[in-house]
């Protein structure tokens, strides 16, 4: 589908020959941007993420070797529901920009085709770029039951937590194993037979996964880590508070 829209950006200028000083203002074109529409027949279904607060999985359809997923109206819109109806996404096309000062020509219009790339639409349903799906281990609070130990899926990595958290679509039984040993260790009784149990990734290509944790991301946030292996040690959810207080008392020192 081919749709023509307008874009704003700021030019420079010579009021006059005699000027040399460069005037500002703003101005306006227009482009020609490409959405790209297929069936489903030319996007076959990677990945389907289960998750236990969803009463369907989400599909991941690949096409042109990337992976893409259904965008549902609540993502862009807060409070609406189901999926993001075409004639919406086609609407945001017109108005979409990122925020920037004056910004280029060459720059607003590259904005505007770079916005359209992120979206495919698919017998008449709008799918957005999506990264590929992961198992994360993530703790709460103190241990012992305070806060807890949980199994998610991201499509991402976190910073401020360890590549050892993470795990690859395949690697579902690590991620298991590894969720229960630190619930265990933290005294999560309440979560151990919960980990593997909310959230799971059927894996219909397998080629498509590459997410490799150990290679991609880092060790997280140190003194997060500090706190992470406290929860692990500590016999109890006080003893952990008291000891965090202690390290984070010699954190604060060090400035």
């Amino acid at each position: 589908m081919k749709l023509q829209v307008k874009y704003n950006y700021t030019e420079s200028y010579l009021p006059s020959k005699r000027h040399r000083k460069l005037r500002y203002r703003d101005a306006e074109e227009e482009t020609i941007v490409i959405i790209n529409e297929i069936t489903k027949n030319n996007a076959p279904i990677a990945f389907l993420v289960h998750e236990i607060l969803k009463d369907s999985p989400t599909e991941y359809r690949l096409w042109d070797n990337k992976l893409w997923k259904p965008i549902m109206w609540h993502e862009r819109y807060s409070g609406a529901e189901g999926l993001y109806p075409v004639e919406k996404f086609i609407e945001s096309i017109h108005y979409h920009s990122n925020y920037k000062y004056n910004k280029t020509k060459e720059e607003s219009e590259k904005e505007k085709h770079d916005y359209v790339s992120k979206h495919l639409i698919i017998d008449g349903v709008v799918y957005g770029l999506i990264n590929e799906p992961r198992y994360v281990i993530i703790t709460f609070g103190l241990g012992h039951n305070h806060g807890g130990t949980g199994m998610f899926i991201e499509n991402w990595y976190n910073s401020n937590i360890s590549k050892n958290s993470y795990f690859n679509a395949l690697e579902r039984e690590k991620a298991i194993t590894e969720g229960k040993r630190r619930a265990i260790a933290r005294g999560d009784t309440k979560d151990i037979n919960r980990i593997g149990t909310t959230c799971n990734i059927e894996v219909l290509i397998p080629e498509v996964v590459k997410c490799n944790p150990q290679e991609e991301h880092g060790e997280g946030d140190s003194f997060l880590n500090k706190l992470y292996a406290i929860t692990e040690s500590s016999s109890n959810a006080n003893e952990a508070g008291l000891m965090g207080l202690c390290i984070l008392a010699g954190e604060m020192n060090k400035e």
